[in-house]
């Protein structure tokens, strides 16, 4: 039987996701042991969108994995995620995080220090830079401590004293090398002979705001980046990095965990090594880069890119164009064939349906409706995660995503896990467009159950709970057609109400009009219409059987008021006219013809009742 490994991810870089796995896929090759991923995407900017992406961490029952994996490269995810560790910890199981420290954890990941250690000295020795500017991540993300911490005793072993002007730390992002670059640029500290950025994105940015004010690498000042990415390698210059050699993270994780789960023994750390990659951003590669090639590469990007985009337009209109859950099935098909990616599975709580939202509830019911494009299935997470035409497929790897809007979460998506489509953050389009897909299905839920309230106040008589004249105007039209002509109609009036509300009051009024209308509720079958036409009126239409079973609900109608006069002490005895016609017995194949002779006989029996009394 296959056994599982449980990995933990939140990232906003969609290409280390994706080249750790590819990693981890190697290693499991032969092996049977597949990879459940549970990925949040995490963002620094926009954050209320993505506060729930994390709760899929909760949703992996541990007794189920006989390992763990941790990969956060994310700032804001570490605390969270380092919970998950320590509860799976307490299985007795072996567990690891890559890039990130958690106490008492085995640990695997790029030797940070190392590698900015050998790229600083790279600038310093080899490039003769004696002025360096230092432009880092958040002062408290791990990975940036380290980089930074390589720095510093980088230029202390070559004796260049440390300016902390010329330190600044911000987020990674290339928004923040822009503001870096203003930064130092507001105290004449913007052309250093180096910057040292310790991601590629921030240097792009640096470089961008550079070139604006007519500033180039390497010419006026020399730039490093962290990550070896493609976007620094396309830029001209070529930003010269550190390539982390992610495949092999993800190869060394798989192996490590997998002999700690057979020995029994824990590794406590590994390093793989990073690589500096010397490019034109600080002098080195000018000579060799071929720009005919890289133009004709970044061509066929563009043309790709482009190509995407018209499949994302195209899903995102399928989706946000879904009715209901009865059209959503259809909906995963042409998405799955818009995107070319594998099948998936919405698997949504069972209180989805629900509209009102419970705060307090948990992320995920342990029963759930789990969609697919060919079947529906009702599925139970505390026995899998995975409908069960998922478990016989070949696929060891799946992904694992919460699909949720504002403060609440739908349920979860799985697939298989297609590195180019997350690669290319495709999968993160289609969980946010899952989702806002499913708010739109939530409010048009809200919206027809609100169009039916309306509905039923408009048609339905306040007082007693019958249809009113608007109501009886809705369902007449096919009603004889559909009882097959058999229909009888059957009109009552209440005796002497104008008497009870004279002497008595209004509300002892309303009391005698309910109870003629609990009456013909009590008495007539489910599927009769049953309206109060206005004041002391009645009318009943329903399917006709026989003259006998009329006479015995009409007697049954009569012994219902008096009952009531009786035990409520009622001071006048409530009662009724009553009178039918039917289709059958009467000869007669217009309705409004047999409501107009059923009123008027019971019209000739109000009257007599009017002169006995």
């Amino acid at each position: 039987m296959r056994q599982y490994i449980q990995m933990l991810s939140s990232t906003w870089e969609h290409r280390y996701l994706t080249t750790l796995v590819e990693g981890i896929k190697r290693r499991l090759e032969g092996e049977d042991i597949g990879l459940h991923v549970f990925n949040a995407y995490d963002d620094i900017i926009e954050k209320n969108f993505y506060t729930l992406d994390r709760e899929v961490f909760s949703l992996p029952n541990n007794d189920d994995y006989i390992g763990m994996i941790t990969v956060f490269n994310s700032v804001d995810a570490t605390r969270s995620i380092s919970h998950y560790v320590s509860e799976f910890r307490k299985t007795g199981k072996p567990a690891l995080t890559i890039d990130q420290h958690v106490e008492g954890t085995p640990f695997f990941g790029i030797d940070n220090y190392a590698s900015m250690y050998e790229l600083v000295e790279h600038m310093i020795t080899y490039h003769k830079c004696r002025v360096l500017n230092y432009m880092g991540g958040p002062a408290t993300n791990e990975e940036n401590q380290l980089r930074y911490k390589a720095f510093v005793d980088c230029l202390n072993a070559h004796d260049i004293p440390v300016d902390y002007n010329r330190v600044r730390h911000y987020r990674y992002l290339i928004e923040d090398g822009r503001q870096a670059y203003h930064d130092f640029k507001a105290h004449g500290l913007h052309i250093p002979d180096c910057v040292i950025s310790a991601n590629d994105h921030m240097a792009y940015g640096y470089l961008l705001s550079a070139r604006e004010d007519g500033y180039e690498a390497p010419e006026d000042f020399k730039i490093t980046g962290f990550d070896n990415m493609d976007m620094g390698q396309d830029f001209i210059p070529s930003i010269t990095s550190i390539n982390r050699s992610w495949e092999q993270l993800g190869y060394d994780a798989a192996d490590g965990l997998i002999k700690m789960v057979r020995s029994g023994k824990p590794i406590m750390q590994h390093f793989t090594i990073g690589k500096v990659v010397p490019n034109e951003s600080c002098g080195c590669a000018i000579s060799t880069r071929n720009l005919r090639s890289d133009y004709l590469k970044n061509l066929m990007k563009a043309r790709d890119r482009q190509e995407d985009s018209l499949k994302i337009d195209t899903a995102r209109k399928i989706l946000l164009c879904t009715p209901d859950m009865r059209a959503f099935r259809q909906s995963m098909n042409k998405t799955r064939t818009a995107l070319d990616i594998p099948r998936y599975a919405l698997c949504l709580n069972e209180d989805f349906s629900n509209i009102d939202y419970v705060s307090n509830r948990e992320p995920f019911s342990r029963k759930m409706m789990a969609y697919l494009e060919d079947n529906t299935e009702e599925i139970d997470t505390s026995v899998s995660l995975l409908p069960s035409s998922f478990m016989s497929d070949e696929q060891k790897i799946y992904v694992f995503a919460a699909v949720h809007f504002d403060a609440q979460t739908f349920g979860y998506c799985v697939m298989p896990f297609d590195s180019n489509f997350i690669g290319s953050g495709g999968h993160r389009f289609l969980m946010d467009n899952i989702s806002l897909a499913l708010v739109n299905i939530k409010q048009r839920m809200a919206l027809n159950e609100m169009n039916d309230k309306l509905r039923d106040l408009y048609i339905t008589d306040a007082l007693t709970g019958l249809y009113n004249r608007f109501g009886y105007s809705e369902f007449l039209p096919g009603l004889y057609d559909k009882n097959e002509g058999c229909v009888f109609v059957m009109c009552m009036d209440l005796d002497n109400l104008k008497k009870i509300n004279d002497r008595f009051g209004h509300s002892f009024g309303d009391k005698a009009i309910k109870a003629l209308a609990d009456a013909i509720k009590e008495v007539f079958e489910e599927d009769d219409i049953k309206v109060r036409m206005g004041g002391d009126e009645f009318t009943v239409i329903g399917h006709y059987a026989s003259d006998a079973i009329l006479e015995k609900k009409e007697n049954m109608i009569h012994d219902h008021l008096r009952d009531f006069s009786i035990s409520n002490d009622f001071p006048m005895e409530v009662k009724a006219s009553i009178a039918y016609a039917a289709s059958i017995s009467d000869n007669i194949s217009d309705i409004e013809a047999l409501t107009h002779l059923a009123d008027k006989r019971m019209y000739a029996i109000k009257q007599e009742h009017h002169k006995g009394s």
